[in-house]
Protein backbone atom coordinates (compact mmCIF):
# COMPACT_ATOMS: atom_id res chain seq x y z
CA UNK A 1 0.00 0.00 0.00
CA UNK A 2 1.85 3.15 -1.16
CA UNK A 3 1.52 6.23 1.02
CA UNK A 4 0.31 9.54 -0.37
CA UNK A 5 2.20 12.81 -0.02
CA UNK A 6 0.84 15.24 2.54
CA UNK A 7 1.84 17.80 5.15
CA UNK A 8 2.12 16.69 8.76
CA UNK A 9 2.51 18.35 12.15
CA UNK A 10 5.25 17.19 14.51
CA UNK A 11 2.69 15.57 16.80
CA UNK A 12 1.78 13.20 13.94
CA UNK A 13 5.35 12.07 13.20
CA UNK A 14 4.90 9.11 15.53
CA UNK A 15 1.76 8.02 13.69
CA UNK A 16 3.41 8.36 10.28
CA UNK A 17 6.27 6.13 11.41
CA UNK A 18 3.76 3.59 12.79
CA UNK A 19 1.95 3.48 9.44
CA UNK A 20 5.19 2.97 7.48
CA UNK A 21 6.47 0.30 9.90
CA UNK A 22 3.18 -1.58 10.38
CA UNK A 23 2.52 -1.64 6.61
CA UNK A 24 6.01 -3.15 6.20
CA UNK A 25 6.90 -0.50 3.60
CA UNK A 26 10.17 -0.46 1.68
CA UNK A 27 11.43 2.86 0.39
CA UNK A 28 12.23 6.39 1.47
CA UNK A 29 10.21 8.78 3.57
CA UNK A 30 11.46 12.17 2.35
CA UNK A 31 10.80 15.23 4.51
CA UNK A 32 11.20 18.92 3.87
CA UNK A 33 10.57 21.94 6.04
CA UNK A 34 11.61 25.27 4.58
CA UNK A 35 15.22 24.86 3.54
CA UNK A 36 15.75 21.73 5.68
CA UNK A 37 15.55 18.33 4.03
CA UNK A 38 15.92 14.80 5.31
CA UNK A 39 14.89 11.25 4.67
CA UNK A 40 14.32 7.94 6.37
CA UNK A 41 15.11 4.63 4.66
CA UNK A 42 12.78 1.75 5.55
CA UNK A 43 12.94 -1.86 4.41
CA UNK A 44 10.06 -4.25 5.10
CA UNK A 45 9.00 -2.03 8.00
CA UNK A 46 12.49 -1.85 9.54
CA UNK A 47 13.85 1.68 9.92
CA UNK A 48 17.36 1.45 8.47
CA UNK A 49 18.78 4.94 8.24
CA UNK A 50 17.95 8.62 8.76
CA UNK A 51 19.62 11.69 7.34
CA UNK A 52 18.89 15.37 8.07
CA UNK A 53 21.44 17.86 6.82
CA UNK A 54 24.82 16.60 7.99
CA UNK A 55 23.28 14.47 10.78
CA UNK A 56 22.65 10.75 10.36
CA UNK A 57 21.22 7.97 12.52
CA UNK A 58 19.49 8.81 15.81
CA UNK A 59 20.45 12.54 15.81
CA UNK A 60 18.82 12.91 12.38
CA UNK A 61 15.71 10.96 13.41
CA UNK A 62 15.26 13.07 16.54
CA UNK A 63 15.90 16.26 14.56
CA UNK A 64 12.68 15.58 12.60
CA UNK A 65 10.72 15.96 15.86
CA UNK A 66 11.58 19.67 15.91
CA UNK A 67 10.24 20.27 12.41
CA UNK A 68 6.92 21.91 13.27
CA UNK A 69 5.24 21.45 9.92
CA UNK A 70 6.95 19.48 7.20
CA UNK A 71 6.06 18.07 3.83
CA UNK A 72 6.71 14.38 3.31
CA UNK A 73 6.63 11.98 0.41
CA UNK A 74 7.02 8.23 0.61
CA UNK A 75 8.78 6.73 -2.39
CA UNK A 76 8.35 2.98 -2.60
CA UNK A 77 11.56 1.50 -4.03
CA UNK A 78 14.27 -1.03 -3.16
CA UNK A 79 17.00 0.04 -0.76
CA UNK A 80 20.58 -0.25 -2.11
CA UNK A 81 22.70 -2.88 -0.37
CA UNK A 82 25.46 -0.35 0.37
CA UNK A 83 23.20 2.07 2.31
CA UNK A 84 24.17 2.49 5.96
CA UNK A 85 21.88 0.46 8.22
CA UNK A 86 22.80 2.22 11.47
CA UNK A 87 19.22 2.26 12.80
CA UNK A 88 18.44 -1.38 11.89
CA UNK A 89 20.00 -2.48 15.19
CA UNK A 90 16.96 -0.98 16.98
CA UNK A 91 13.52 -2.55 17.03
CA UNK A 92 11.28 -0.19 15.02
CA UNK A 93 8.83 0.03 17.93
CA UNK A 94 11.66 1.20 20.22
CA UNK A 95 12.52 3.95 17.71
CA UNK A 96 8.86 4.97 17.47
CA UNK A 97 8.62 5.07 21.28
CA UNK A 98 11.77 7.23 21.36
CA UNK A 99 10.25 9.65 18.83
CA UNK A 100 7.01 9.76 20.86
CA UNK A 101 9.03 10.57 23.99
CA UNK A 102 10.86 13.39 22.15
CA UNK A 103 7.53 14.77 20.87
CA UNK A 104 6.18 14.82 24.45
CA UNK A 105 9.41 16.42 25.68
CA UNK A 106 9.16 19.11 22.99
CA UNK A 107 5.54 19.80 23.95
CA UNK A 108 6.56 20.32 27.59
CA UNK A 109 9.45 22.50 26.47
CA UNK A 110 7.10 24.68 24.41
CA UNK A 111 4.73 25.01 27.36
CA UNK A 112 7.59 26.11 29.64
CA UNK A 113 9.42 28.22 27.04
CA UNK A 114 7.02 29.13 24.18
CA UNK A 115 9.77 30.46 21.90
CA UNK A 116 13.45 31.36 21.77
CA UNK A 117 12.29 34.98 22.06
CA UNK A 118 10.69 34.29 25.46
CA UNK A 119 11.97 36.46 28.30
CA UNK A 120 12.50 34.77 31.66
CA UNK A 121 13.20 36.12 35.11
CA UNK A 122 14.98 34.24 37.88
CA UNK A 123 12.87 34.44 41.05
CA UNK A 124 14.93 32.11 43.25
CA UNK A 125 13.25 29.64 45.51
CA UNK A 126 13.59 26.21 46.97
CA UNK A 127 13.04 24.55 43.59
CA UNK A 128 16.78 24.57 42.87
CA UNK A 129 17.70 21.89 45.40
CA UNK A 130 16.04 18.87 43.72
CA UNK A 131 16.97 19.95 40.18
CA UNK A 132 20.74 19.65 40.59
CA UNK A 133 22.50 22.86 39.62
CA UNK A 134 25.91 23.23 38.01
CA UNK A 135 27.95 26.42 37.83
CA UNK A 136 26.94 26.71 34.15
CA UNK A 137 23.27 26.47 35.20
CA UNK A 138 23.80 29.28 37.72
CA UNK A 139 25.28 31.39 34.95
CA UNK A 140 22.15 30.86 32.85
CA UNK A 141 19.90 31.68 35.79
CA UNK A 142 21.76 34.93 36.46
CA UNK A 143 21.38 35.91 32.81
CA UNK A 144 17.61 35.33 33.07
CA UNK A 145 17.12 38.86 34.36
CA UNK A 146 13.67 39.64 32.96
CA UNK A 147 15.15 41.52 29.99
CA UNK A 148 17.09 38.98 27.91
CA UNK A 149 15.45 36.48 25.58
CA UNK A 150 16.43 32.81 25.57
CA UNK A 151 18.17 33.46 22.25
CA UNK A 152 20.19 36.36 23.74
CA UNK A 153 21.18 34.22 26.74
CA UNK A 154 22.37 31.49 24.35
CA UNK A 155 24.41 34.03 22.36
CA UNK A 156 25.91 35.41 25.58
CA UNK A 157 27.14 31.96 26.68
CA UNK A 158 27.95 30.86 23.11
CA UNK A 159 25.65 27.81 23.29
CA UNK A 160 22.97 26.15 21.17
CA UNK A 161 19.68 28.04 21.78
CA UNK A 162 17.65 24.81 21.98
CA UNK A 163 19.98 23.38 24.65
CA UNK A 164 19.74 26.62 26.63
CA UNK A 165 15.93 26.50 26.28
CA UNK A 166 15.91 22.88 27.57
CA UNK A 167 18.02 23.84 30.59
CA UNK A 168 15.91 26.90 31.36
CA UNK A 169 12.70 24.88 30.94
CA UNK A 170 13.86 22.57 33.74
CA UNK A 171 14.14 25.55 36.04
CA UNK A 172 10.84 27.04 34.88
CA UNK A 173 9.10 23.73 35.66
CA UNK A 174 10.85 23.72 39.06
CA UNK A 175 9.36 27.15 39.79
CA UNK A 176 12.55 29.22 39.95
CA UNK A 177 12.01 31.06 36.65
CA UNK A 178 8.98 33.04 35.57
CA UNK A 179 7.94 33.84 32.04
CA UNK A 180 7.90 37.62 31.52
CA UNK A 181 5.61 39.13 28.91
CA UNK A 182 7.71 40.54 26.07
CA UNK A 183 7.89 44.34 26.07
CA UNK A 184 5.14 45.99 24.05
CA UNK A 185 6.14 47.36 20.67
CA UNK A 186 6.37 51.19 20.47
CA UNK A 187 3.22 51.35 18.30
CA UNK A 188 1.23 49.37 20.89
CA UNK A 189 2.60 51.52 23.73
CA UNK A 190 1.56 54.70 21.89
CA UNK A 191 -1.91 53.25 21.26
CA UNK A 192 -2.26 52.26 24.93
CA UNK A 193 -1.24 55.78 26.03
CA UNK A 194 -3.72 57.35 23.61
CA UNK A 195 -6.59 55.10 24.80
Amino acid sequence: MPLLSRTFATSNLTEILRVVVNAKQTGYLKMKEGEQEGCLAVENGIILHARAGSDTGLPALFQFVGWREARFDFHERPIPADLSRDLAVYDPQVLITGVAFKVDELTLLHEAIPSLDSVLCYVGGEGLAPVGVTSADLGLLLLADGHRTVREIAERVNANPMEVARNLARFRLAGVLELVAPPASPAKSAMAAAG
